[in-house]
């Protein structure tokens, strides 16, 4: 497996995220889980993720960066965030661009994408769709970004 990120995300708490072939990511994550006890709070074995995850989740930014519209899509949770990022980018032709995940959010998470207005819709609605109402904070689409929004948010 590879380590793509581990480090803490408030006090007493810890991030750690890898990635690798299925069997062996379960298998650590296995242990991962068996070690931390009861103090484990969320956990997320994602097999077959999208192809943009790894990458985004090791802090390498996006390759292709379509300039139509951008989404902003923020979750309660480290793991929803994964989540809702995995099923917008199978389910429309999107550009991950940046994710955050718990490190100055208070353990919340958030990602953006860009792309096509149509396929930012549809990616909202499979990222709403694939994780639980509750753990939503808010999506926001935003149809033409002023110039001076993408060099801000965007990269």
């Amino acid at each position: 497996i590879r380590i793509l990120q581990s480090h803490p995300i408030s006090p007493g708490k810890h991030l750690v995220v890898v990635a690798g072939d299925v069997a062996e990511v379960e298998e650590s994550m296995g242990v991962a889980v068996e070690l931390a006890g009861p103090s484990l709070v969320d956990r997320l074995f994602l097999p077959q993720a999208h192809e943009q995850l790894a990458p985004l989740l090791a802090g390498e930014p996006a390759r292709e960066r379509a300039l139509d519209s951008v989404a902003i899509f923020e979750t309660y949770t480290v793991c929803s965030t994964v989540l809702a990022a995995d099923a917008a980018a199978k389910t429309a032709e999107v550009t991950l661009v940046e994710m955050r995940l718990g490190q100055g959010l208070g353990g919340k998470g958030f990602f953006t994408m860009s792309g096509a207005l149509d396929a930012i819709e549809a990616a909202v609605l499979a990222g709403r769709q694939a994780i639980e109402p509750g753990l939503i904070v808010g999506t926001e689409i935003i149809a033409s970004p002023h110039a001076d929004l993408r060099t801000r948010l965007i990269w």
